[in-house]
């Protein structure tokens, strides 16, 4: 099964990285997409099978997009035939005519799953064929309990929320992606381990309880919202205290531990050894990209970007004018060190050409402050 894919916007092709044997082999961004879109097609139909809704209305949003991105000759037929096969998965019930549709019947025609069966929900809000180790269960009966108290009480939901996206980040210490915790959670076990807390709340909702089905609802939201708040904060706070901080490191992490004792021993005042840094750095090392802002962060960024272009500079001083601009700029700066890692080769060039021009322009008017 081929790996991930890294797009080579200038030459218009990919490298594929077989996972298991290190063979590279290179594609058209067109067939690399298309790769992409049909395993996810693949996920949407065993998400639709297990009835995980949630999970599946955000990877046909996902697909949707790469669908789109899609270009070139014979690209507007592709895009609709790809398209149509996502609404069937997105449809498809599990029910077929030889029974349940299972990951080991796509074994027989080549994936490289096995025997390892799709995992379904029961009516008591388990999942067969999703082995869950016993630190794992007792986090999905923490989040469980959390929940359903929320659901009870009809409690705020966006702070119960915030709780069990905590204890989903928990979870996903103890789930693995590329050899690593899997944060992000991309594996599909580590999404359906954490769909559990819904699918266990659910089932001890009776039908015609409408609020606390619709609270559940609302708690889903709402944790989902608050996960790269939870993750980056938790980032942050590993450099806030470094003796706790290198102690969850080393064991979660030992090969950022160890890259960071690297850096304390040649550290200056300027630039101190980073435990916080160290994770991202080993997280990019495997083509991962942590999140720097959480959510609420990135929204009230935009809600100020916002105010700030719509104010009448002429009522401000020049004192507001320039902390506004710097400001500005600095929200932008954001998404240029975002993509930049992106760039390759003569846009790459180009980019470095025109960020030093912005480097000896605002060095210039600094010195002139």
């Amino acid at each position: 099964m081929f790996g991930t894919a890294r797009r080579r916007e200038v030459a218009l092709e990919v490298t594929i990285e077989n996972r298991d044997t290190g063979e590279k082999v290179q594609m058209t961004a067109n067939d690399a997409l298309t790769s992409e879109i049909n395993a996810n097609i693949e996920k949407a139909r065993q998400y639709a099978a297990g009835g995980y809704s949630d999970l599946l209305a955000e990877l046909v949003t996902e697909t949707e997009e790469l669908i789109k991105a899609l270009k070139g000759a014979g690209a507007p037929k592709l895009r609709e035939e790809l398209t149509a096969d996502l609404a069937e998965a997105a449809a498809a019930t599990g029910e077929e005519e030889g029974g349940e549709a299972t990951m080991a019947d796509d074994a027989e025609e080549g994936d490289e799953a096995g025997s390892d069966e799709l995992a379904t929900a029961d009516d008591e809000g388990g999942v067969s064929g999703l082995v869950i180790p016993p630190d794992v269960q007792a986090l999905v009966n923490e989040g469980v309990e959390k929940a359903l108290e929320g659901v009870r009480l009809g409690m705020e939901m966006a702070n119960v929320g915030e709780s069990v996206s905590q204890i989903q980040l928990s979870m996903r210490f103890l789930s693995f992606h590329n050899g690593l915790p899997d944060l992000l959670a991309k594996d599909r076990e580590t999404q359906l381990r954490a769909a559990l807390i819904y699918k266990q709340v659910a089932a001890q909702i009776k039908p015609e309880e409408v609020e606390k089905e619709q609270s559940l609802k609302s708690l889903k939201k709402a944790a989902h919202n608050r996960n790269s708040d939870v993750l980056v904060r938790w980032l942050r706070a590993l450099d806030e205290d470094k003796e706790e901080g290198l102690r969850k490191v080393e064991s979660l992490f030992p090969q950022a531990a160890a890259a960071y004792r690297e850096a304390k021993q040649s550290e200056t005042e300027e630039n101190s050894a980073s435990l916080t840094e160290a994770v991202y750095a080993l997280y990019a090392s495997k083509g991962i990209e942590l999140p720097r802002k959480g959510k609420l962060e990135l929204d009230r960024e935009r809600r100020r970007a916002k105010a700030l272009a719509s104010a009448d500079d002429s009522k401000l001083t020049p004192q507001q004018r320039l902390s506004n601009y710097v400001e500005s700029i600095n929200m932008t700066l954001d998404k240029t060190e975002k993509n930049a890692p992106k760039l390759a080769g003569a846009a790459k060039r180009k980019a470095r050409n025109d960020l030093q021009k912005l480097i000896d322009r605002m060095t210039a008017i600094k010195e002139a402050i």
